[in-house]
C-alpha cells in the first residue's frame, strides 16, 4: 500500500482548492499543469497556473517542491520538523512601465509586511516595449499538514493580488 507523503497530500490540497475555483466558481481558468518527479535527482516539483476567467493579463502559479532532505526527513524521521515542502506563488504579467516599489507595496499589504516579495523584470533585446514582470512570494520555510489550513486560506489572497496586479498589466 502507497504511503502518501505530505507533498502528495499538500499537492492533492492545493490541486482541490484550485481546480474548485475553476469548476463550480468559474473565477479562474487553468492554464498548465505540471508535476514532475526528478529520478536523478530525487526531488517533487508541481505547479499549477491559472488566470482569472475575465482576465488573461496575469497568470499565477502555486509551486510545491521536495527535494531529496525533505523526503529523507519524512520517511527516515531524521529531523520531523524539516520534513514537508516548500511553497511560491508567483505571478507573471507584460506592461510598459510598472514601479516596482508600488507592486510590493501593494502585495505586502495583501500578504503581510513580513512576506519576502521578489521582482524580476525581462525584455527581449533590442526592442524593449514590454517587460515581463515576474513577481514570486517566498514564504521563506518548509511547510507539512499542520499548514492545510493555511493553504486555503490564502486562496483569497491569490485572488486579491491577481486582481491588483491586473491594474498594472492594464496601464500604458
Amino acid at each position: 500500500m502507497f504511503d502518501p507523503t505530505i507533498f502528495d497530500n499538500l499537492k492533492t490540497v492545493v490541486e482541490g482548492a484550485v481546480y474548485d475555483l475553476d469548476t463550480n466558481d468559474e473565477l479562474i481558468a487553468i492554464i498548465d499543469r505540471s508535476d514532475i518527479v526528478d529520478l536523478a535527482k530525487f526531488t517533487r516539483a508541481y505547479a499549477l497556473s491559472f488566470q482569472l476567467r475575465h482576465a488573461h493579463q496575469v497568470t499565477c502559479t502555486i509551486s510545491l517542491e521536495m527535494t531529496l532532505q525533505h523526503i529523507a526527513n519524512e520517511l527516515l524521521h531524521e529531523d520531523v520538523t524539516s520534513a514537508g515542502c516548500t511553497l511560491t506563488v508567483s505571478f507573471s504579467f507584460s506592461a510598459t512601465h510598472v514601479d516596482c516599489g508600488d507592486v510590493e507595496q501593494a502585495l505586502k499589504h495583501i500578504w503581510g509586511e513580513q512576506r519576502t516579495v521578489i521582482q524580476t523584470l525581462t525584455y527581449t533585446y533590442p526592442k524593449h516595449e514590454r517587460y515581463t514582470h515576474q513577481v514570486t512570494i517566498d514564504f521563506e520555510r518548509t511547510i507539512n499538514e499542520s499548514h492545510v489550513d493555511d493553504l486555503l486560506h490564502m486562496i483569497p489572497y491569490i485572488i486579491r493580488s491577481l486582481e491588483q496586479l491586473l491594474l498594472y498589466a492594464e496601464q500604458k
